[in-house]
């Protein structure tokens, strides 16, 4: 194989003549080098991104490294090399992460690897997965991602909140799978990984509140029962009166139980309907200054969601995040419900960060649907608190992964402050959109043809995107996955 010298030779690409039957796939990892004054023989490192067979068969290779740095073009003529796995390690920067976590397979079943510096928040943070629901394989490479962190030297302390939205795919991820074949437990071999299911798990939500009445309270969760978008200034100005009233109420109650007045409150309907007894009321605590017609469409809310929210709030210990992955289950609630729990949460890791200080662990936070919960038209306070996490997350310990179909509705900083950057099947359409841009123009063409299990990845360290594949899961994903 040589250097072209009928194609263009600059110092970010190259082309390779070849002859039948010699063969080079996209994705392979080769090198050449040359003879260069005053620096001496300088070596170039680069992926096949695209081949054709018109005029001969020809393939371009993108550099990916240059040694010594020296920005000079490749000679033609010059021979090239396959890379070993030494070589293709040095190749796609992977010899420099002194912390390194497995991404996935590379075409010629050698590990890729993440820089986890740009995920933890040392150098960078956050993770953006896009692609067709059903056939991206999203949620399963991003719990991919933290069994890999989890049994990497780099995971630390680290802990997860995941949310379950569909089903109960998410409520057996203690359990081993009893689909997974022997050559998928080969493959996990080939990561350095075991072929097991998550080891520390807990579910909340399933069959328990997720905070008590005076959690509620004092942490003035009543703000994300209200979580529209274009909600009114006096909206919000009687919202923050209910929050504010409810927090005195928590501070001044003795023991667990949340006490208005000297009446204990048991249910968060009792509540509701204790606030909206006084609706009418000139002088009520609850409405001071608030006018009628906002005071009524603050009842109508109030009273509205009772039913989707009343089983979340009860006695018991409550929603922490203790254990290394922690699965939030919303599958049964309704979307006002499930807008509640995730700014709740939120709330509760920033609470969290707050009164451990530096002692808080690293949190990755799994959130499937951006483009439901911080569209890029508009965003209520859901949005704000996910639009924070992407902006400030990197400095609090909460890393966000996030997914979506459509990466192009999702609001512009939050999938732009992601280091990695993942997507698996695109709709034709959405893949030309310029949120897409860090794919090159063969992988753009490539993303809509991509099988389930197959990613396209990004990452600070490493100059182009590679595609990987990872293993079929070793955890159940299903009731009908549980062995026996």
């Amino acid at each position: 194989m040589k250097v072209s010298s009928h194609a263009p030779c600059t110092p970010l690409e190259f082309s390779v003549d070849l002859e039948l039957p010699e063969e080079l796939p996209l994705d392979e990892v080769v090198y050449t080098s040359r003879q260069v004054a005053n620096f001496g023989r300088v070596f170039f490192y680069g992926v096949v991104d695209s081949l054709d067979m018109q005029d001969g068969y020809r393939v371009k290779v993108r550099i990916t490294r240059t040694e010594p740095e020296v920005f000079v073009a490749p000679q033609p003529g010059a021979e090239v090399k396959r890379a070993d796995a030494v070589v293709q390690a040095m190749a796609l920067h992977f010899d420099l992460m002194k912390r390194k976590m497995v991404a996935g397979l590379l075409a010629d079943s050698q590990p890729a690897y993440y820089n986890v510096d740009f995920l933890s928040g040392e150098k960078g943070a956050h993770v953006n997965i896009g692609g067709i629901s059903g056939v991206a394989t999203k949620t399963s490479y991003a719990l991919f991602l933290l069994y890999s962190l989890f049994h990497s030297p780099a995971a630390g302390d680290s802990r997860a909140v995941l949310f379950n939205v569909k089903g109960d795919d998410l409520l057996h991820l203690h359990q081993p799978n009893s689909q997974l074949s022997e050559g998928q437990r080969r493959l996990y071999g080939k990561l350095g990984l075991p072929a097991e299911p998550f080891a520390d798990v807990a579910y909340h939500g399933v069959d328990q509140p997720l905070w008590t009445l005076k959690q509620f309270a004092e942490r003035e969760f009543i703000r994300y029962l209200f979580s529209e978008p274009d909600q009114s200034g006096t909206l919000e100005f009687a919202v923050d009166r209910l929050a504010e009233v409810l927090k005195e109420a928590a501070a001044e109650s003795e023991g667990p139980e949340l006490r208005i007045g000297k009446k204990a409150v048991h249910s968060y309907t009792e509540l509701a309907k204790l606030i909206c007894a006084t609706v009418e009321d000139k002088e009520s605590t609850w409405f001071e200054n608030v006018t009628t017609n906002t005071r009524r469409a603050v009842v109508r809310r109030l009273k509205g969601i009772a039913p989707q929210v009343e089983s979340l709030m009860g006695p018991g210990q409550g929603f922490d995040y203790e254990h290394q992955l922690n699965v939030v289950d919303l599958h049964r609630l309704t979307d006002k419900a499930k807008y509640f729990v995730i700014g709740a949460v939120l709330r509760t890791l920033y609470e969290g960060r707050e009164s451990r200080q530096e002692d808080h662990p690293t949190v990755y936070l799994v959130l499937d649907e951006l483009n439901k919960y911080a569209p890029r038209e508009s965003k209520g306070p859901i949005g704000q608190m996910i639009l924070d996490v992407a902006e400030r997350g990197r400095s609090l310990g909460i890393v966000l992964m996030g997914a979506q179909q459509t990466a192009s509705e999702v609001e512009d900083r939050v999938v732009g402050n992601a280091a990695f950057r993942v997507v698996g099947r695109l709709e034709a359409c959405e893949a030309q959109k310029p949120t897409y841009g860090w794919l090159t123009p063969g992988l753009h063409r490539r993303s809509i043809l991509l099988l389930p299990g197959t990613m396209l990845i990004s990452q600070p360290q490493v100059p182009v995107p590679l595609l990987v594949r990872f293993p079929f899961p070793a955890w159940a994903t299903r009731r009908s996955e549980v062995p026996g």
